[in-house]
């Protein structure tokens, strides 16, 4: 049907596939290359046609993520939960507020570092212009509120 054996292809792809998880993140494209070389044997060992070889893939590759997923999950255990790329580095620093800041509402604005953020206040409403601090952040909102003149040390 294809001019080349089904059965190599599929073990082609395997190891192809077992190959990729070296330079993808991840350890799915392993999963994915156990199903192939798992569907290429069997076609080899059998002889079975193909829509029996994709139940086979999709199931060893199935079986393979629940039966080596938490296995893998073990051996390359995380040091740990919080993602090491973001930083706290925004709490207190002192922005512009880009467009009003409402209480408890979206719609306001702050730039921090050249990049404009959503921004609410707690506290009250802040104008266009004033110099705010940052509290806290929820996701991509800043959360702020006024600083007095004794408090101005822009950061």
């Amino acid at each position: 049907m294809f001019g080349f054996p089904l059965e190599y292809i599929w073990i082609l792809a395997g190891l192809i596939l077992l190959g990729l998880e070296f330079a993808l993140p991840g350890a799915f494209v392993m999963f994915l290359g156990i199903g192939a070389l798992a569907a290429g044997i069997a076609t080899r060992i059998w002889s079975i046609d193909l829509p029996i070889q994709i139940m086979v893939f999709v199931i060893s590759t199935l079986v393979s993520v629940f039966l080596l997923g938490s296995f893998i999950k073990k051996l390359f255990k995380s040091d740990s939960s919080k993602d090491p790329f973001i930083k706290d580095d925004y709490l207190n620093k002192i922005v512009t507020v880009e467009e009003e800041v409402l209480q408890n509402q979206m719609g306001g604005k702050v730039r921090f570092q050249g990049t404009i953020w959503d921004a609410i206040s707690q506290k009250g409403k802040i104008p266009k212009g004033e110099k705010v601090q940052i509290v806290s952040r929820n996701n991509l909102t800043f959360t702020v509120e006024t600083i007095s003149l004794s408090d101005d040390n822009s950061n």
